[in-house]
């Protein structure tokens, strides 16, 4: 195979993955012409491209012909979910929401991010809007900060991250939303290995002293189910 040739399919390839990261909750249908002028790609390609994504099962087009994700993702994410321990993961988190009635949910970072692998929201209507997969900053949050007092910064042997691994939680009070609190724990496997941050977030109004008290105790006394080689 020939450079030129190469380099067609790399592109072709990276065009696939930026029409598939165009689709959001907030924007789930596109039209062609709507992927074509948003990514400014000629109609030509952009119709190739998504005929390529609906014959796998990536998209899938609606009777008014517009395009929106397909049931291949979510096979997809059924083995990441079996790959990645989330199988046993969930159940707790939600049996955790259920015990403490709050926002439950679990981060890993990745690419100096932290995803949200799984939420389990509140049953109320005062909750933190962020949904599965979602992409944050990884220096904000309490997630955050374990992730990194446990991850890139686990080596410090003094100061601000030390601190977080001696208390062995964070509380996040007034930092980018002043109507919500979060407090993280880490999750470790029986190797000793850190995998996340399991995190319960509510609004600031129902949160005191007996309320984290009340979180920290919920959150450590289910720890010990997850277990992860």
């Amino acid at each position: 195979m020939n450079a030129e040739v190469t380099e067609k399919k790399f592109n072709s390839i990276e065009k696939c993955l930026q029409i598939l990261s165009i689709f959001t909750l907030e924007r789930s249908k596109y039209s062609l012409r709507e992927v074509s002028e948003k990514l400014n790609f000629n109609l030509s390609t952009t119709y190739r491209i998504l005929s390529s994504l609906e014959e796998y099962g990536y998209v899938s087009r609606l009777r008014n012909k517009k395009y929106v994700i397909g049931t291949q993702p979510l096979y997809l994410s059924a083995i990441y979910t079996h790959s990645n321990q989330l199988d046993q993961i969930r159940p707790i988190v939600d049996i955790i929401r259920d015990k403490s009635g709050e926002t439950i949910s679990f981060f890993v970072e990745e690419d100096s991010k932290r995803i949200c692998l799984y939420r389990a929201h509140s049953r109320d209507n005062l909750r933190h809007n962020i949904e599965q997969g979602t992409r944050l900053k990884l220096n904000r949050g309490a997630s955050g900060r374990i992730i990194l007092a446990y991850g890139k910064r686990g080596k410090d042997k003094s100061g601000f991250y030390k601190d977080i691994r001696d208390k062995g939680f964070y509380l996040s009070i007034n930092e980018h939303n002043p109507s919500l609190f979060a407090i993280a724990v880490p999750v470790i496997s029986k190797s000793n290995i850190f995998v996340g941050a399991l995190v319960a977030s509510g609004p600031i109004s129902r949160f005191n002293e007996n309320k984290r008290k009340l979180l920290l105790n919920i959150l450590r006394s289910n720890l010990t189910k997850i277990v992860i080689p």
